[in-house]
């Protein structure tokens, strides 16, 4: 039974955090109410201000503290001083951008530790052990796929810069033959959320609003019932597409909100049902709105029958053509049952965003902080001691003339202390007229106090020896300190790249669930052979029961190749199990050609690499071509019969002088 929207209503610590104060932040969420579209639209605009300022006041200041962010990320610094005039054109315009240095060193590092993951059998047969063994294939190339891999490695740079990086699954009907799955990446700064929610999981929050950009003809094209009251909306934001010379307008870009909420509709026996809904409004008016498209509310009639009753593994949908059959004949089929199947992966509507986080507190769905708000001062302590230091090096010292020089102030203006093919002439001795101030150099005590500036950066981080920061003389110490910036990678990885790619699987599994009702043809490349694969998917194949897990995260993946290396230098593993924990393709293949070159060298230079058929490579050698198999084994040659001769006359004397076998002729023996 679900409680009434006004007693889930979250309580929020606001001052104190160690005795919370009680009482409801908003009196009620008119979300929840059966309203028209007017109203709805003001209520909207009410929640997505009420945000905004939270985020933006004084406690979070989220928008400042994202654009300063932003302007260290890219090293904006000294352009944003000239812009605002805070800097003076003798002023050294010194900037080493470390922070950009980390990160790029960081998502590399990140993304290539992409986990492995499988879809685990909704049952023990082997028709559900197969389907999962393909999905398996299916949805971790899909991740892996280059596309996706942008998505997540954007998400991953937005993450420290605007404290979340927001990745979007939809549906796109243009993509392929029968439309097609997606996901994209949404900046953070076109979304505003619950402000109440304190974690980042988007099932959490009341509403998620999206900024869209999106031309006035667009809008009339996909929002066609809506026309006209989207029309007197656009008059009143001075935007007149009514008249025939004014249809130029069509193509002026226009900002809509798109949101998905959570609300609750009261049921005649005073409990209340969660409803899942997304709408789109410009000002006033609701384009539309509609129940969360990405789930089967409905479900499909179908026959089953059981082997066992009531033991779904043992299951068979009854075919139309066996029920006319068995209409036909008249004979009705044993156990059989009518039941509702729903075409859903998922046991409840999801909205389709994920919030990427790492520094949860509990208190907001964003992180507290991050990684680059961490070293800001840091990045400024850098390059002021760096600016002191290049404006000392530029520093050619002071020249100071005498008035009895002959000199005036503007012929001090005109001339170039710098230009070494300038002279200068002047009345008496010059050593009494002139005077020049040595100007002072950089100590090593400052060159110093830079890189320490610099490593330390790299440390808060966790990026050292990720780009060759930190080497001592010790081994030891560099290993150390490289295997503790790795475990910390591991970690953000985990957090990030890693539940990010199971969330975007699960919403594989159900936009193939749900949408998959035409077989969609799904090129694999690389598969566990090295060769092109091309599959069959439909809806049909996902089970209920199926689960996506990660089957090896990069750090499961790295201690399992290290111990395969080491088990091999000893000679304890054999080439198959040796060539799969090193996440080899085709390490069957492999382990054949590796056989067979230790045993047919031959063999394994005509089939490999010569590329011979067995028959081809026999004619090479001039040899008879194999027997194939099953055929009887061929004879071998006869020779040609010897015609009869006549037989030899024998000489009795010669034979009676023939020592008899083994015997060797010598006087002794008395055979001449």
């Amino acid at each position: 039974m679900l409680q009434s929207p006004f007693n889930l209503l979250r309580e929020t610590s606001i001052d104190n955090p160690v005795e919370p104060k009680s009482g409801v932040v908003n009196e009620a969420d008119p979300l929840a109410l059966e309203i028209d579209d007017t109203e709805l639209a003001k209520v909207l605009d009410k929640r997505i201000t009420d945000s905004q300022s939270f985020f933006n006041g004084e406690k979070y200041r989220l928008a400042t503290r994202r654009a300063k962010n932003e302007i260290n990320f890219f090293g904006r610094q000294i352009s944003t001083l000239e812009k605002e005039s805070k800097i003076k054109p003798y002023e050294a315009r010194y900037l080493d951008n470390a922070i950009y240095e980390i990160e790029a060193s960081i998502k590399p590092v990140a993304l290539s530790r992409l986990p492995d993951m499988i879809i685990t059998p909704g049952s023990d047969t082997p028709e559900s052990e197969e389907s999962a063994k393909n999905l398996t294939l299916i949805v971790d190339s899909q991740v892996k796929m280059r596309d996706n891999r942008r998505v997540l490695a954007q998400a991953f740079k937005h993450l420290p810069v605007y404290f979340t990086g927001i990745i979007k699954c939809l549906w796109n009907p243009q993509k392929g033959e029968n439309g097609d799955y997606e996901f994209i990446n949404v900046h953070p700064e076109n979304v505003v959320i619950d402000e109440n929610c304190p974690v980042n999981d988007a099932d959490e929050m009341s509403f998620i609003a999206e900024s869209m950009k999106i031309s006035v003809q667009g809008v009339i094209m996909r929002f066609p019932q809506s026309q006209d009251k989207f029309i007197k909306e656009l008059n009143k934001a001075g935007i007149k597409v009514k008249d025939p010379e004014e249809w130029k307008n069509m193509a002026t870009t226009i900002k809509i909100w798109e949101v998905w909420f959570t609300w609750y509709k009261k049921k005649d026996n005073d409990e209340y049902e969660r409803i899942e809904g997304v709408l789109w409004k410009y000002g006033d008016c609701i384009l539309k709105k509609m129940k969360n498209p990405n789930y089967d509310y409905q479900g499909q009639q179908k026959y089953f029958t059981y082997k066992t009753p009531g033991d779904k593994s043992t299951r068979h949908e009854t075919s139309p053509d066996e029920l006319l059959m068995s209409a036909i004949s008249g004979q009705p089929m044993p156990g059989i049952q009518k039941e509702t199947v729903y075409r859903n992966y998922f046991d409840m509507p999801h909205k389709p965003y994920y919030f990427m986080g790492y520094d949860q507190w509990g208190k907001i769905a964003y992180d507290e902080t991050s990684r680059i708000e961490q070293n800001l001062a840091n990045q400024e302590n850098m390059d002021q001691i760096g600016k002191r230091i290049i404006e000392k090096l530029k520093d050619h010292g002071k020249h100071i003339f005498s008035k009895d020089s002959g000199m005036t102030g503007k012929d001090i203006e005109r001339t170039d202390m710098n230009n070494p093919d300038q002279d200068l002439l002047v009345d008496g001795d010059v050593n009494k007229t002139h005077g020049y101030i040595e100007p002072i150099q950089p100590t090593q005590q400052e060159f110093g106090e830079l890189k320490l500036a610099r490593e330390r950066m790299f440390s808060v981080a966790g990026a050292t020896n990720l780009s060759g920061q930190l080497q001592t003389d010790v081994a030891t110490s560099n290993q150390i300190a490289r295997e503790a910036n790795y475990t910390r990678i591991d970690d953000l990885t985990e957090e990030t790249i890693n539940s990010a790619a199971e969330w975007m699987s699960e919403w594989i599994m159900q936009m193939i669930k749900l949408r998959y009702t035409k077989e969609h043809m799904i090129k694999i490349l690389g598969g566990n052979k090295g060769n092109t694969l091309f599959v069959k998917l439909n809806s049909d194949m996902i089970e209920d029961g199926m689960e996506v897990q990660i089957k090896a995260s990069g750090t499961d993946k790295q201690n399992r190749q290290n111990n395969a290396m080491n088990m091999a230098k000893l000679n304890l593993v054999d080439p198959l199990t040796f060539y799969q924990d090193m996440d080899m393709n085709d390490p069957e293949g492999r382990t054949k050609k590796l056989m067979m070159m230790q045993s047919d060298r031959q063999g394994y230079l005509m089939e490999y690499v010569l590329h011979m058929t067995p028959e081809q490579g026999a004619a090479a050698l001039g040899a008879p071509p194999p027997i194939p198999p099953g055929a009887p084994m061929r004879q071998p040659p006869q020779a040609p019969p010897v015609a009869p001769q006549a037989p030899t006359p024998v000489n009795t004397a010669q034979v009676a002088t023939q020592p008899p076998q083994g015997v060797q002729a010598s006087p002794s023996n008395g055979i001449l």
